[in-house]
């Protein structure tokens, strides 16, 4: 499979925007330049979009690459060549992620959708968590074809473990009523690792993790994801 090939397979499979050093790390490409150059090229001809955004993986405002989808308009941060006009999220929703904390709720997120693709999912949708969009935080197609559906949670700014219990609480119930309307999705919670509330509230829903079925992701301050 060439350069080019691997790029393509990626942003197709992720469906989101992502920057040059983390295309680079997901297809396994070096170095940096490489991916640069190919994406530059693609995006003269149109094979590809490319444009300041906010990278899916790193949370960060970069130049991000996405595949041309459609179907899609929502996952697109910043079009650019002959639409430059086209923008599908308000500036205020383009804000830097990388502000805030490792644990914050849209860096879990991002880093599990990096994840996944990795592991063969295909990003369905990915909703915008900095401006609270209703609905699931990720949809995604597992490699054998079913839905993955996942309620992700960060810890909160004030690091009240009260307020963890809650949000604990909310993404049980999230995946309690994703079972009601599809009962043939796979189910998920995605969890900043190291939070003991976290951890102990897990350990004491055994019956209904196995009942749903139910799935956790560990996501800690490096970005490493466990899956349990």
């Amino acid at each position: 499979m060439t350069h080019r090939e691997r790029i393509l397979k990626v942003l197709s499979e992720t469906a989101a925007p992502l920057c040059d050093d983390c295309l680079a790390r997901i297809a396994g490409i070096a170095p940096r330049q490489t991916v640069y150059q190919n994406c530059t090229g693609m995006a003269k001809v149109g094979i590809v979009q490319r444009g300041r955004g906010n990278c899916v993986s790193c949370a960060k405002t970069k130049i991000v690459s996405w595949a041309d989808n459609k179907e899609k308009p929502d996952l697109v941060f910043l079009n650019s060549g002959r639409n430059n006009q086209t923008k599908t999220l308000s500036a205020q929703k383009m804000k830097p992620t990388n502000a805030q904390p490792w644990y914050w709720e849209g860096n879990i997120q991002a880093q599990l959708v990096a994840y996944l693709a990795t592991q063969g999912y295909f990003i369905r949708s990915v909703a915008d968590t900095a401006s609270r969009t209703q609905g699931k935080d990720i949809v995604a197609v597992t490699p054998d074809g079913c839905e993955l559906w996942v309620s992700v949670k960060g810890f909160p700014a004030n690091n009240s473990y009260t307020q963890a219990r809650h949000y604990f609480a909310q993404a049980v119930f999230d995946v309690i009523l994703y079972r009601s309307e599809n009962p043939a999705a796979e189910l998920a919670l995605a969890l900043p690792d190291g939070v003991p509330t976290y951890r102990g509230l897990a350990s004491r829903i055994s019956w209904l993790r196995r009942n749903l079925p139910l799935r956790i992701y560990w996501v800690d301050d490096l970005g490493n994801v466990k899956e349990e």
